[in-house]
């Protein structure tokens, strides 16, 4: 990537070949052209798998190697393309398991925090409920107190 953040040609070029390479069109294509060329010089007799029929500088040794030389160094930086491609895929899904990992973390401090504030929760509950019960008591009481002493009548009137 260059500075911007935008793709260099080389990353773009990686990035198709290894799409292109992968997909299954790509696949059958090649597949029928080789059962197809197998199937001409299988059966397609003598004549045809002799090669006399063909141009002597296509099957001469001059015209092969180069061709084969052609083809080895296409895949050969194919390879090296999807490569490239697969390099980068892989960094990125290293990128994303580390922020997963990083919120991991992050979850489990929530939790742990919701944990212990749900503990403080429930023992203010049992205070309250033990208060609760206590000034219910001292409730009762002052009032057996108030009703004993006649405090809570108001003034009398004379």
């Amino acid at each position: 990537m260059s500075a911007e953040g935008q793709e260099g040609l080389f990353d773009r070029l990686a990035d198709w070949v290894s799409y292109a390479m992968g997909r299954p069109k790509n696949i059958v294509f090649w597949l029928v052209l080789v059962l197809c060329w197998t199937f001409v010089f299988a059966f397609g007799g003598p004549h045809l798998a002799s090669g006399d029929w063909l141009p002597t500088w296509f099957t001469s040794t001059g015209f092969n190697f180069p061709l084969n030389l052609v083809t080895t160094v296409a895949e050969l930086f194919i390879g090296f393309l999807v490569a490239a491609a697969a390099n980068r895929s892989e960094k990125a899904l290293q990128s994303i398991i580390q922020r997963i990992m990083a919120e991991t973390d992050e979850i489990d401090e929530l939790i742990k925090e919701n944990t212990a504030l749900t503990r403080q929760n429930n023992e203010l509950a049992l205070q309250l409920q033990a208060n609760t019960a206590c000034l219910e008591e001292m409730h009762a009481y002052v009032k057996a107190i108030s009703a004993h002493l006649d405090v809570g009548a108001g003034p009398k009137e004379a």
